[in-house]
């Protein structure tokens, strides 16, 4: 199998090799820049997911891929205050499946921030005193102590989304879930 990642960022890419090793065993994990589409840090669901499938979507453009992945974290809105969290998404040509990540608070004084046109990444490096958190443990690293980086946060949305690949008998046979 073939998989191709819409990013050349190495922890999105790491976290796919893992999911894909498990799931599929011999996979090959290729990458590719593909943009999103949506800002820098999405501040909602929808934002996160449209920028996942958009990376899925160009990703299996690409070619010579079975599978497209898209992977997009951002901040949103929750009736007890922002969470920092992550939307994998997965197409194969026909459809496109998504998965989220866990959710962790994230500090209201820094969203503030990040709303006054700074990057989550460079919001993170700044109150962390660290370079290039995102391309190492991730502003989930940074919130959690390292209990959860972004790249196994990103490896949970994933695994979601390919539930119903890897397991058609439950989703219906062309997992879609219809069955």
């Amino acid at each position: 199998m073939i998989v191709r990642v819409g990013s050349v960022n190495r922890v999105k890419r790491a976290a796919v090799e893992e999911v894909c090793r498990e799931l599929f065993g011999d996979a090959t994990v290729l990458c590719c820049a593909a943009p999103s589409g949506v800002a820098a840090t999405p501040r909602t669901d929808e934002d996160m997911i449209a920028g996942a499938i958009s990376r899925a979507r160009r990703a299996y453009e690409e070619g010579g891929a079975d599978l497209g992945v898209g992977l997009e974290g951002g901040v949103a809105p929750s009736p007890r205050g922002p969470l920092l969290k992550g939307w994998a998404a997965v197409h194969d040509g026909k459809r496109d499946r998504i998965g989220a990540s866990p959710s962790v608070p994230f500090p209201p004084r820094l969203l503030e921030r990040v709303g006054e046109g700074g990057e989550l990444a460079h919001v993170i490096d700044a109150v962390s005193g660290r370079k290039n958190v995102r391309e190492n443990e991730g502003a989930f690293g940074i919130l959690t102590g390292k209990r959860i980086t972004r790249k196994e946060s990103f490896k949970l949305a994933l695994v979601c989304a390919l539930a119903p690949v890897v397991n058609r008998e439950i989703y219906g046979e062309d997992g879609a879930g219809r069955a």
